[in-house]
């Protein structure tokens, strides 16, 4: 397995949707290594984990991880290889000369974010092709993706959707929300990676919004590191102290802190400009958190009408539906009920059923 840098890993939906899936087919028996550059202690959930060296310098980082992985993999005695993000598939073609099936899982369409410069850009969209041209089978992480690849390449073979799975939430006393200095049930969270496509800045600036009104003013807890550096996080934490807006950054949390997290938040925000499936929205609904998301294809699919939908881009539109849920908090609850349902009453979004399907693909090859 190709695409986790890390592993096992404290954030990131990509490597915990890898973590889940493999240490599950390990149980059954398969033989599974996995590349990354930052591994802790192998065997690891019934997986090998084989170090790749590499740089940690932005832009470079991930080309220089997949590459070497890819070629270690070309010499490997696998069956198969299986690629997690196309940003990790740029030399799928690799294995492929050592007769190996290559399988990609597309969890994202990474040369979206706004990030990027042209060449960066380029080169993830040449991924994208390489993954098409030189896998086997593709799976997606939402139907929206499936549907997407299938449209814009005449030549795809073919393409499985294989939904992320959730872990049954776990009951935490609020004191622990107390010690961060946060009011149970009356905080908003959001939880991800410190990085400019999560769209943080929409859910400061309405928090900045809120702030000078005390019948809207809220909380809000963000949850998460960022990836290289903290400019980013730097400038939300300046905008809002100078505003006054009671914005918490709470760094990374796990286990019962994050539980804890979850489940006495007032409502869950998910303003991302770009998303596959994100398991974090998936684990704010099975805590029965009321969900308040921007309205990419993403969000639309998983939450449906168990939720909140705002304008991408927004931060009023965010302001407005935010308001509209905190002031309301039976329709707050009916919301979170509906999506807790959504999830837990439903086979659909069970790790043991990804590995199921996962499995049957790839013994298929």
């Amino acid at each position: 397995m190709v695409g986790p840098l890390e592993l096992p890993s404290t954030q990131g939906g990509m490597s915990r949707h890898c973590e889940e899936l493999y240490a599950r087919l390990a149980a059954r028996g398969h033989e599974v290594s996995v590349y990354c550059q930052r591994a802790g202690e192998s065997p690891h959930r019934g997986m090998t984990l084989k170090r790749i060296p590499g740089t940690r310098l932005p832009g470079w980082e991930r080309l220089g991880y997949s590459f070497l992985a890819s070629l270690r993999s070309l010499f490997g005695r696998y069956d198969i290889v299986h690629y997690h993000s196309f940003s990790s598939s740029g030399f799928c073609y690799l294995p492929r000369l050592g007769r190996k099936r290559v399988v990609v899982t597309v969890h994202r369409l990474e040369w979206q974010d706004q990030k990027w410069g042209f060449m960066a850009r380029t080169f993830l969209r040449f991924c994208e092709w390489a993954a098409v041209r030189a896998s086997a089978v593709m799976i997606t992480v939402s139907r929206a993706f499936k549907s997407d690849l299938e449209s814009r390449y005449k030549r795809i073979g073919r393409v499985h959707y294989v939904a992320n799975g959730v872990t049954p939430p776990r009951q935490v006393a609020p004191d622990v929300v107390a010690g961060f200095g946060l009011t149970p049930g009356a905080y908003a969270l959001t939880v991800g990676r410190l990085v400019l496509e999560k769209g943080l800045d929409l859910a400061v600036d309405a928090c900045i919004q809120a702030a000078g009104d005390p019948a809207r003013r809220f909380e809000l807890a963000i949850v998460g590191g960022a990836r290289h550096s903290d400019e980013y996080v730097d400038a939300l934490r300046a905008r809002a102290a100078d505003a006054g807006a009671p914005v918490h950054f709470l760094g990374l949390r796990t286990g019962n802190e994050l539980e804890a997290l979850y489940g006495h938040a007032a409502v869950f925000l998910a303003p991302s400009y770009h998303e596959g499936q994100p398991l974090t929205v998936l684990e704010a609904m099975s805590h029965g958190r009321c969900v308040v998301a921007s309205d990419i294809s993403a969000h639309s699919e998983l939450i449906g009408d168990a939720g909140v939908l705002f304008a991408s881009g927004d931060t009023d539109a965010l302001a407005r539906e935010l308001h509209a849920v905190l002031s309301d908090p039976a329709r707050a609850a009916d919301l979170g009920a509906a999506g807790r349902r959504k999830v837990l009453d439903s086979d659909e979004y069970q790790w043991d059923r990804a590995a199921d399907e996962t499995e049957q693909i790839l013994v298929a090859l």
